[in-house]
């Protein structure tokens, strides 16, 4: 039994070993040490002072020290990232590093550790002075995506270059993660005001939280006296209560159209963009609001719903929307729905509107003015 769990920790030692790519370099500093300590030789050899042989061996040790304390640093550290899970375009998001020293009783320094995106871009940077032996530290860095969509973070860099800064050591751990980056969050109060899209309540004939009465029955010791019809309770001689029809917010279909006849242009593509935005914008504004609310592509619908959790289903779908070129423009949006206020975000050239006007207030957002450059 103990031979099998020796053998099983070599083994995972061994697949950590192929697992983590090293890099090693010399340092400026490293190269300049070493000129100097051979010019140090060489006079001593020429003058055969003692004093130049010890000041030569103590240079040569301080170089082959750093390399093993370097290397010695990065032994039996482990990295694991951990990214928080709804993220917006232009807004701030930390991302944690956890970082575990498995070392038994020896400490590491100055750790510098860089997370790159599958396409090689860096996107944070974060230091640690220090870690004991047998522990671990969260350290964290700041990214601010530029747009939403799907991005790839592919691999952690560890870096050193303690203690002397003569060598730098890496291990590079692939650590592949997938980051769905929302759609941009702006105030889209001004734009349904001057769409004078009605975002009132409407009465459901149910009994709930309202203000039209739905009728009367008798009290009973739970309910609130402000809620006595006292004068058919003195005509009754029962105390009476009033009962009130719930309200509920009124159902709303967001309709956005991404197919488009032919190719995408720039322009285009941008106009499409903004749509988006004001899209997300307008299912947060009113899901905080309580509102139930719809989404309608033309990849498909994303039902009623209330609630945060819905409002993300929306922002997912929003994040991974494109442009789908069709060679002919034929109509590929839901029909409306007539039990909800619908709302086109119409973004593309007026003789491409390849669904009915009728029933649906449209916000042309290509009369918008510019998203402000603020988050």
């Amino acid at each position: 039994m103990f031979l099998w769990k020796m053998v099983k920790k070599s083994w995972r030692g061994v697949k950590r070993w192929f697992a983590i790519r090293r890099e090693h370099r010399i340092t400026l500093e490293g190269i300049l040490f070493v000129v100097i300590t051979f010019f140090i030789g060489f006079a001593a050899i020429n003058t055969s002072t003692n004093l130049l042989y010890l000041i030569m061996s103590m240079m040569l040790a301080l170089f082959i020290l750093s390399g093993i304390l370097s290397t010695n640093t990065l032994r039996k550290i482990e990295l694991r990232r951990l990214v928080a899970r709804h993220i917006s375009a232009l807004e701030n998001a930390n991302v944690q590093i956890e970082i575990k020293n498995g070392k038994k009783r020896l400490s590491s320094y100055s750790l510098r550790i860089m997370d790159y995106l599958e396409s090689g871009d860096l996107v944070g940077v974060s230091y640690l002075f220090h870690i004991g032996p047998r522990s671990h530290k969260n350290i964290s860095y700041t990214v601010r995506f530029p747009k939403r969509g799907l991005y790839r973070l592919s691999r952690l860099k560890i870096v050193t270059r303690f203690p002397f800064g003569f060598f730098e050591r890496a291990f590079i751990l692939r650590q592949p993660q997938e980051i769905l980056v929302y759609p941009r969050i702006i105030d889209v109060r001004p734009v349904l005001e001057g769409a004078n899209v009605d975002l009132g309540e409407y009465e459901t004939g149910r009994k709930g939280h309202g203000h039209s009465l739905y009728g009367l029955r008798e009290y009973v010791p739970r309910d609130s006296a402000r809620f006595i019809h006292w004068k058919v309770s003195a005509r009754t001689s029962k105390l009476m209560v009033r009962e009130f029809e719930k309200e509920e917010k009124k159902k709303v279909t967001l309709y956005i159209n991404n197919s488009i006849r032919g190719a995408a242009g720039p322009s285009l593509s941008d106009m499409f963009e903004k749509a988006v935005i004001y899209t997300a914008s307008t299912a947060k504004y009113l899901i905080d609001r309580e509102f139930q609310v719809q989404l309608a592509t033309g990849d498909g619908k994303v039902p009623f719903g209330t609630g945060i959790a819905h409002l993300y289903r929306i922002l997912r779908a929003l994040a991974v929307i494109q442009l789908e070129p069709r060679e002919e423009h034929v109509p590929s949006l839901p029909p409306m729905d007539a039990d909800s206020t619908n709302v086109i975000f119409h973004f593309d050239q007026p003789h491409h509107v390849p669904y009915p006007t009728g029933f649906a207030h449209v916000i042309d957002v290509s009369k918008l003015k510019n998203i402000p450059t603020d988050s």
